[in-house]
């Protein structure tokens, strides 16, 4: 297996920071960025780049607890459905327990 390069590696990085702090404030204007940033074609709805990150939020596990509850009524309060490809949202339940199959500290203590 190839390894990773310190390039990529800072380039991962790079991209785990940028999504992040997109998750952390998925204002519509930092959604519409992203949108365009990733080569996205123009959205059929102006609410489509937040909805995603929204969506995608829903599958984080470093959402908190009210990051889950925000993007869910977000969803909801849109019209749009809250599952990403067929995928549920998680619960802070199924989150911890996914971070501790990780070894990773729970959010919840």
């Amino acid at each position: 297996m190839p390894t990773e390069t310190e390039q990529e590696k800072q380039e991962r990085e790079l991209w785990i920071k940028g999504r992040d702090e997109l998750f952390a404030n998925p204002s519509p204007e930092k959604c519409y960025a992203w949108w365009r940033a990733n080569g996205h074609p123009p959205p059929a709805s102006p609410t489509v780049p937040q909805a995603a990150v929204h969506k995608a939020r829903l599958q984080w596990l470093g959402a908190t607890d009210e990051q889950l509850a925000e993007s869910m009524e977000w969803l909801i309060d849109n019209s749009y459905s809250t599952s990403f490809r067929g995928c549920p949202p998680l619960t802070p339940e199924q989150r911890d327990s996914e971070r501790i199959a990780q070894g990773k500290e729970p959010l919840n203590k």
